[in-house]
C-alpha cells in the first residue's frame, strides 16, 4: 500500500484511530535524512500492506511538532491500536526496520 500523505492533524488522528497499526513518518523537504529515508519508506510501505504507512510534513505545522513531541526529523512514530508503541528518530534503517517488524509480530 503506497504511503499517504497527510498534512492535517485531525485528519492524522482520524487515521491513527481508525486503523490497528499506522506508522507515522514525520519530515521536512528541506531535511536531507528525511530524503534518504523516504524510498526506504515508501518500499517498506509497499511490503508490509498490513500497516499504515504516514508521511506528515512539519515544515510549517507547529501544532502536529507540538502534540507529537517532533523535536528531531525525520522521526517515526509507531502506533497500536491508537496507542503510540514506539518511536525512530533520525535517518537509522535498522531502527525503523526493527520498529517495523515489532507492529508485524502483535
Amino acid at each position: 500500500m503506497p504511503v499517504t500523505r497527510i498534512s492535517d492533524l485531525d485528519e492524522l488522528r482520524t487515521v491513527i484511530r481508525s486503523n490497528d497499526r499506522v506508522i507515522v513518518n514525520f519530515g521536512a523537504g528541506c531535511c536531507k535524512n528525511c530524503q534518504i529515508m523516504e524510498p526506504i519508506y515508501d518500499k517498506l510501505s509497499n511490503e508490509y500492506s498490513n500497516i499504515v504507512f504516514i508521511s506528515v510534513p512539519i515544515d510549517n505545522d507547529e501544532a502536529v511538532v507540538k502534540k507529537y513531541k517532533i523535536e528531531v526529523i525525520p522521526t517515526f512514530k509507531f502506533f497500536e491500536h491508537s496507542v503510540e508503541a514506539g518511536e525512530v528518530t533520525g535517518a537509522i534503517v535498522c531502527a525503523l526496520m526493527k520498529g517495523v517488524k515489532m507492529l508485524t509480530a502483535v
